[in-house]
């Protein structure tokens, strides 16, 4: 994947800056694009860039400065795969390792993707790490926004913004889900809310990818000249999906409740 250009000229430019910070957030669209400009930079501090063996080695968790933390993937009890917070065990480990001299550059990183996951117990370990830094060590987090990110994190943090280059994509599971959940009773509705609602990051992605999987429809609704009453219909659906999130993400709601509240108002 390449590398936006503008960004690539900055990166350049604060890797070679005798000024810059060692700590860093990228954040927005494209996980791809966010990594790749990651580990183009972490090569560049390294005075590895273009070094194929380097980044392969980085990639796959297997050079001893360099370490990358994300959340751990687990499977239920359904056989449905989801991603656990970033814990604070991980973080203790990462301090672990950090805490050493350099063993083979002379600058230790660690690069944590998905910096959303990361709880509060975890943010409070990570935070004391970013608040007495050593000059040899850097941190890059990758988050979908900044405001998803403990402010006492993001604070620490030089900031650089990604822009949207691809469309909206998402979970095939959470589309199909959403495809069906008209067809359920309501007391299946309530179940399934309770069920997401019991992880709150997680069930903020699946909204986010309902709410991609209407967008998506409702433009081939108007596209293809579908009556104004489907497409107001299809318009307050998104419009209630994004009010749940921002119920989420923003105020002190029961999630179980926001859920509920949605699938109440699915047909309305």
């Amino acid at each position: 994947m390449e590398i936006d250009l503008k960004i690539k000229t900055y990166l350049d430019r604060l890797a070679a800056s005798s000024k810059r910070p060692n700590s860093f957030l990228f954040f927005g669209a494209g996980e791809g694009e966010k990594f790749e400009a990651a580990m183009y930079f972490i090569s560049k501090l390294a005075g590895k860039a273009g070094d194929g063996e380097f980044l392969r080695r980085v990639g796959e968790k297997n050079h001893p400065d360099v370490v990358i933390l994300e959340p751990e993937a687990v499977e239920d009890k359904k056989g449905r795969t989801r991603e656990k917070n970033i814990s604070i065990e991980q973080i203790r480990k990462a301090r672990e390792r950090l805490k050493f001299f350099p063993f083979e550059l002379e600058r230790k990183f660690c690069l944590i993707k998905k910096a959303e996951r990361i709880n509060a117990e975890a943010g409070n370990a990570l935070l004391k790490i970013l608040e007495e830094p050593t000059e040899s060590t850097f941190f890059v987090l990758l988050a979908s926004g900044v405001e998803s990110v403990l402010p006492t994190i993001s604070s620490r943090c030089a900031i650089l913004r990604f822009v949207e280059t691809e469309l909206p994509g998402w979970k095939e599971e959470n589309r199909e889900k959403f495809r069906n959940i008209f067809k359920e009773e309501i007391h299946e509705r309530l179940d399934y809310a309770g069920e997401i609602s019991k992880d709150k990051i997680g069930m903020i992605e699946t909204l986010n990818d309902w709410e991609a999987v209407a967008a998506e429809g409702l433009r081939k609704l108007m596209t293809g000249g579908e009556n104004s009453a489907k497409i107001r219909k299809v318009v307050g659906l998104i419009g209630s999906i994004r009010e749940a999130v921002n119920q989420l993400e923003k105020t002190n709601a029961s999630s179980k409740a926001v859920g509920e509240n949605l699938m109440l108002n699915l047909d309305s």
